[in-house]
């Protein structure tokens, strides 16, 4: 990609994972989701996890849609739109 650099910004991230870290209410307990497995990978690789305190958890979603079905669901789901059956594509 061209200009992938400069979206690696390491002192960036710390600021802003220093930035929760500062505003997180350590009495309470964070969920965030990611739903897609690029997010899953890009968290996991860059150690995005280990930066943040421990009151927030990540939680694996089920995948964005586009990854997860199989190919030709989002033609199925445009034929049954014919029938009277609404369905999204992506």
């Amino acid at each position: 990609m061209k200009y992938i650099q400069e979206f690696r910004r390491p002192e960036l991230a710390r600021q802003l994972a220093d930035a929760i870290a500062q505003i997180a209410d350590p009495d309470r307990h964070y969920r965030l989701m990611e739903f897609c497995g690029g997010h899953t990978h890009a968290i996991f690789r860059y150690g995005i996890s280990d930066l943040l305190p421990a009151n927030v958890e990540f939680i694996h979603g089920p995948g964005c849609p586009v990854c997860v079905l199989a190919g030709g669901s989002d033609c199925s789901g445009s034929s049954s739109a014919s029938s009277g059956v609404h369905g999204n594509r992506f």
